[in-house]
């Protein structure tokens, strides 16, 4: 999830060391590289079809974008209950003998709730299930075959 959130370029995963003065010209360079990989996959699937004479794959266009959505919500209600939990709630009294003091005692609690552990779950599954579907799909050619070639 740290990697992830390095990649969207979330205030988040950055260390909250000081940054030196030669940092903060470099550091927009490597954020979003997600969003920047989802832009030009896009661009590439819509404009490389027309290059070569081809129809526009709306499958492949549809599923990534379906891809990028559900990494995205996925990533947002994580680092949200991140927050939650660390920041807002850290001193947690916790539950005795059931749930631990802190922000892991807080995050189990909140953890029945529909927004903060039912929705990470399911985005998490689907996201997973997805780029498995991608991997199991390459395995199949579906290229139509010319009779006589």
């Amino acid at each position: 999830m740290l990697l992830g959130s390095i990649l969207y370029g979330t205030r988040g995963a950055r260390s909250p060391t000081r940054l030196s003065a030669d940092t903060h010209f470099v550091l927009p360079f490597f954020l979003g590289i997600v969003i920047v990989l989802f832009f030009q996959c896009v661009s590439a699937l819509l404009c490389l079809t027309r290059r070569r004479g081809e129809a526009v794959k709306w499958g492949l266009v549809f599923y990534t974008v379906l891809m990028f959505s559900v990494v995205t919500v996925y990533t947002a209600t994580y680092l949200n209950i991140q927050s939650i939990s660390l920041i807002d709630n850290r001193e947690f009294p916790g539950v005795e003998g059931v749930l631990p003091p802190g922000p892991l005692g807080y995050r189990w609690l909140i953890h029945s709730k529909a927004l903060t552990g039912i929705v990470p779950n399911l985005m998490f599954l689907m996201g997973n299930w997805l780029a498995d579907c991608l991997m199991v799909s390459s395995l199949f050619d579906v290229t139509p075959t010319r009779p006589g070639v």
